[in-house]
């Protein structure tokens, strides 16, 4: 089974703002929805994006995957680059991906309660729970030392 969290930004390039939502439980974190069968990347991207939080997104690049072990349910995340095991087994994966903001909507939703544009350095300041809070221990030192740590996350 694989899921797709994405990360929406405002606008193109370092200055645009990430998307966080905050759900009903009062935790922050991306929109986030199964891939379909037979779907691409591009079109779950894109269909996450307008379904969850009402932005046209144009759909960038993989950032990081996680793999949820099968014997213990422990997410691994590696970054995009250093993927080294087999992503074709009966594992459950979740994919990390860019998107940016197309038509510069601001984001509506019955799903989340609150929406913020944060800065990518400042992705740190906010709490996160379950496959986002693994996410975010290995990307935060990434965007704010600008290196990808070659680590597995446990």
């Amino acid at each position: 089974m694989k899921y797709m969290s994405v990360l929406i930004k405002h606008h193109a390039g370092p200055t645009g703002g990430v998307l966080i939502c905050k759900n009903a439980d009062g935790v922050w974190q991306f929109p986030c929805d199964r891939i379909r069968t037979n779907e691409s990347y591009r079109d779950a991207i894109e269909r996450i994006a307008w379904e969850q939080v009402g932005i046209k997104a144009a759909a960038g690049d993989r950032i990081m995957i996680g793999r949820k072990l099968i014997e213990n349910g422990i997410v691994e995340h590696l970054a995009e680059g250093n993927i080294t095991h087999n992503t074709h087994d009966k594992h459950t994966y979740h994919n990390y991906f860019s998107a940016v903001n197309k038509w510069q909507y601001e984001p509506k939703s019955d799903i989340f309660t609150e929406f913020k544009w944060v800065h990518p350095s400042e992705l740190g300041e906010y709490e996160f729970a379950g496959d986002d809070k693994n996410f975010m221990a290995k990307y935060d030192p990434y965007i704010n030392a600008r290196f990808i740590p070659d680590v597995r996350m446990y």
